[in-house]
């Protein structure tokens, strides 16, 4: 059996020095001055009372990097100390589906806790370098919708108090850009910003990528889905650059996603307002994915101290909270969260 492409372009940037970078690791390496246990634990009280005012209350946790290295009850003490509701579990890897996995899932859902699986469009294309003769024999890496077919095939084979409640699945259209290894082989089109208009390149990805969602939902097996979407998707349909990717062209899903970018705390209620007017009847999720470096300067919210991160949460619900379409948080990973609770 082939293997998933194991490289995630998740939510983390480790490059960079002068400050410790978090790894996608649970319970992710240590701050050098770490605080005193009655600190983190009314940083995770304080944390828990702001977010039990939504209904959807999710944490995204990456099993390749810390399956076998720490147990399941320590992770999930962690996850409900913090207040968290619902488990985003990234996959990235065929081998994830292992009796691990099985034992996790029946820990989480023993603490009442669902597991949804999360896959990103990102994780699954083929990187299109090296000279053709060594790219014609490289292993060839399953599609998305062939990665999803094989989680809902190993959820059904799993005992009903061990399997996934739902499915996530992130599309990234953007980031199959013009550069050499973002390109898919056999694909005519490639992102950029000049490149926007109803038909163009720009366009076709995003329609490409409705349909493999389309493609997904027809799975036998099928979980309740929600989509991840990027955070300008939205209003780029309102401005007339692509034909599909406004939150109500979701509606046959059972919520949307949409993944900020903001790296400023002041903005990040802003990426997702105009989706929460907009959304109808169509549940809508403020998904934060969080820098794992202080160097990180766009596309997620900065890394600074547990204050800034807890303040921003607060300021995200309370100004979406108006909204009635407004459903929740997710937020990324949870080995940052738990770097930050535990940073002096």
């Amino acid at each position: 059996m082939r293997n998933f492409l194991l490289l995630s372009t998740s939510v983390l940037l480790l490059a960079g020095c002068g400050h410790t970078p978090v790894r996608q690791s649970y319970p992710a390496a240590l701050p050098p001055h770490t605080a005193e246990n009655s600190v983190s634990r009314q940083r995770a009280a304080d944390f828990k009372k702001i977010i039990s005012q939504v209904k959807t209350r999710g944490v995204v946790i990456f099993p390749a990097a810390f399956f076998g290295r720490f147990d399941h009850e320590r992770i999930l003490n962690s996850i409900e100390q913090l207040g968290f509701n619902r488990i985003y579990c990234h996959l990235t890897s065929e081998q994830e589906l292992n009796e691990e996995m099985g034992l996790f899932l029946a820990a989480a859902n023993k603490r009442n806790i669902p597991v949804e699986a999360l896959f990103s469009q990102q994780d699954f294309y083929r990187r299109y370098r090296h000279n053709r003769l060594f790219r014609d024999i490289l292993v060839q890496y399953p599609s998305l919708p062939q990665a999803v077919e094989k989680m809902l095939k190993f959820n059904q084979e799993q005992l009903p108090e061990a399997r996934f409640a739902a499915l996530t699945v992130q599309i990234t259209p953007h980031l199959f850009d013009g550069s050499n290894i973002r390109r898919m082989r056999g694909k005519l089109y490639s992102w950029g910003e000049t490149r926007y208009g109803i038909g163009g390149d720009n366009d076709m990805l995003v329609l490409e990528a409705m349909e493999m969602l389309a493609q997904i939902s027809r799975l036998p097996g099928q979980l309740p889905m929600t989509v991840a979407v990027p955070d300008f998707l939205h209003n780029a349909v309102l401005q007339g650059k692509i034909t599909r990717g406004k939150v109500t062209d979701f509606a046959g899903f059972s919520k949307v996603a949409v993944v900020s970018s903001a790296n400023l705390p002041s903005k990040v209620p802003a990426v997702v307002q105009d989706e929460l007017k907009d959304a109808g009847a169509v549940p809508v999720l403020a998904a934060v994915p969080l820098a794992g470096h202080t160097a990180v300067a766009s596309g997620q919210l900065r890394r600074r101290n547990w204050l800034d991160f807890q303040r921003t949460v607060n300021h995200l619900i309370r100004k979406s909270s108006a909204y009635p379409a407004f459903d929740g948080v997710i937020i990324s990973p949870l080995a940052v969260v738990e770097f930050l609770r535990l940073e002096e």
